[in-house]
């Protein structure tokens, strides 16, 4: 019992001396710097944008350290085993496996080719072929168009996601410094498409916005028929060959001309509107000659009566007819518009008023031989007759939409109008035996009436909504208007009054009324506030 006491105190006392020489033993313990958690982090969902020349995120094999730290973001100028110094290329070309071809060209030389392992296909080996990478050189346009076939994009494989399966030729590319950009592969990657998409019409304002403009201009191009046919004014002989109508002055072409519209609100659903359209000016001229004076005009009935005709009018060495005419129209209405269900039509009604400007003027002219062969003067002839029609009403419309999609739109319209026509008329006659003793004279006269008639418009538009603003339209048009006064060649009405001078007064106008069209099509654009 008393031996083993000194034996226990001896095994405790060496234990202890044990421990203590070796916490003794230990290094100093210290501080570790921070270290960053490798997180799984969608750089490219972030919208993160890696600066030129940086590798990617994405790349890094280690996490994040401090500088001068063996792995993760190296120091500037940092590039690790040289390629062709026992980096990847001794790795590769000594058969190795991963291990330093994977740590080499994902660090160093992969960087230094422009590629990563998640960017290519890893293959068997992993990363780039960064070892042809270096024959050119590193990074670069020449560096990358000299990967090797069976590198990522190269001309041996089909490519990966980030090539969007193109060769290493896109790199030609003269835009973005050679890295290949949408410039260069606008068609396989869809970037013809997305410019095609971009002429789509603007479409956040959603197919159930209800048609709305503030203010409207269009250039519009109308024409109009003439209301004489193609009377018959001129033959070459007595009852001969038709050689000159009204027709031939072709006043019908297309002039320009405007439309100007304002709508602002009037309750819900509902707007006042005032519309102007017109300002187009038609003229048109033709003439005919016969060096022997065997031109006979409509006035004598081509020279039948009386026989020979008239020395003012017949027997002419060059006869003419003019047309001039202009129009305007102008608008004030309430529309009501509204939205179908499922927004896919709409449509309006109006009711307003309407005022209608339409003048038209017919000029003949004759020139003859010399007066009786008494003088050097020539016998001659000319009438104006111009008619200015005024027509005021109510009237009432409505018009339909389809909406093709949000921004593409095409209507119809229509409206209809009872009117008064007020009629003014002004004539001119001057011709070389008007005057006592058969002396050259003229005469002018005016007179007038009223007339109800009725006016009816449609129209086919379609808008094309460029942005929240502006939208771009075209339409045609087609107005008609019953019972109305154009100028005319009166011949029965000039011949009474050749035939009872001097000094007397030509009767009223003789010629029926008759129907006007214009018609024609607009460009413009519409703009909201």
């Amino acid at each position: 019992m008393h031996r083993m006491i000194p034996i226990k105190a001896t095994c405790l006392t060496l234990f202890a001396t044990a421990v203590f020489a070796f916490w003794a033993g230990l290094p100093e313990a210290q501080a570790q710097p921070p270290r960053v958690v490798h997180a799984d982090m969608d750089y490219a969902g972030s919208g993160y944008v890696t600066p030129a020349g940086m590798v990617p995120p994405t790349m890094y094999d280690g996490m994040a350290m401090p500088l001068g730290m063996s792995s993760g973001v190296m120091p500037v100028g940092y590039h690790g085993p040289a390629c062709d110094t026992g980096g990847c290329d001794m790795a590769y070309g000594g058969g190795m496996i991963g291990g330093g071809c994977d740590g080499g060209c994902d660090g160093s030389c992969g960087g230094a080719c422009g590629y990563g392992d998640d960017e290519c296909d890893p293959g068997i080996f992993g990363g780039c072929r960064c070892g042809s990478c270096c024959m050119l050189g590193r990074g670069g346009l020449l560096g990358r168009i000299g990967q090797n076939a069976t590198a990522c994009g190269g001309c041996g494989r089909e490519g990966c996601r980030a090539c969007g399966g193109r060769t290493n030729l896109r790199f030609l590319c003269m835009f973005c410094r050679g890295d290949g950009c949408e410039a260069c592969q606008f068609w396989g990657r869809g970037y013809l498409k997305g410019a095609i998409g971009s002429l789509l019409p603007y479409q956040d304002a959603g197919k159930c916005a209800q048609r709305w403009y503030d203010l409207s201009a269009d250039v519009m191009f109308l024409s109009h028929n003439n209301g004489n046919g193609n009377q018959v004014i001129t033959t070459q002989g007595i009852s001969g060959t038709p050689v000159l109508n009204i027709g031939d002055a072709d006043g019908d072409d297309l002039e320009a001309g405007m439309r100007l519209s304002a709508a602002f609100i009037f309750g819900a659903g509902g707007n006042m509107e005032f519309t102007y359209m017109g300002g187009q000016e038609w003229d048109g001229r033709a003439t005919v000659n016969d060096e022997n004076a065997q031109l006979f005009s409509v006035i004598s009935n081509f020279g039948v009566d009386p026989a020979g005709g008239f020395d003012d009018t017949d027997q002419s060495l060059s006869q003419s007819v003019a047309t001039e005419s202009s129009f305007d129209s102008f608008e004030l209405n309430y529309r009501r518009r509204t939205v179908g269900p499922y927004c896919r039509f709409q449509g309006s009604w109006l009711v307003g008023l309407r005022h209608l400007r339409y003048d038209d003027r017919l000029i003949y002219s004759t020139v003859g031989l010399d007066n009786n062969g008494t003088g050097s003067d020539r016998r001659f002839f000319t009438s104006s007759d111009r008619n200015k029609n005024r027509l005021f009403g109510p009237q009432a419309g409505f018009d339909l939409w389809y909406n093709v999609m949000p921004g593409i739109n095409l209507g119809i319209g229509a409206k209809g109008a009872w009117m008064q026509n007020d009629i003014k008329r002004n004539s001119f006659l001057a011709f070389n035996s008007e005057a006592a003793g058969a002396t050259p004279g003229s005469v002018t006269f005016d007179d007038g009436n009223q007339d109800s008639t009725v006016m009816g418009e449609f129209e086919a538009t379609m808008l094309y909504r460029i942005s929240h603003s502006w939208t771009f339209r075209s339409a045609y048009h087609v107005i008609g208007v019953d019972d109305v006064r154009f100028g005319t060649l009166d011949a029965n009405n000039i011949r009474s009054f050749s035939d009872s001078l001097p000094g007397s007064t030509p009767g009223p106008n003789r010629n029926q009324t008759d129907q006007l069209v214009i018609h024609g099509f607009s460009f413009g654009a519409e703009y909201i506030w």
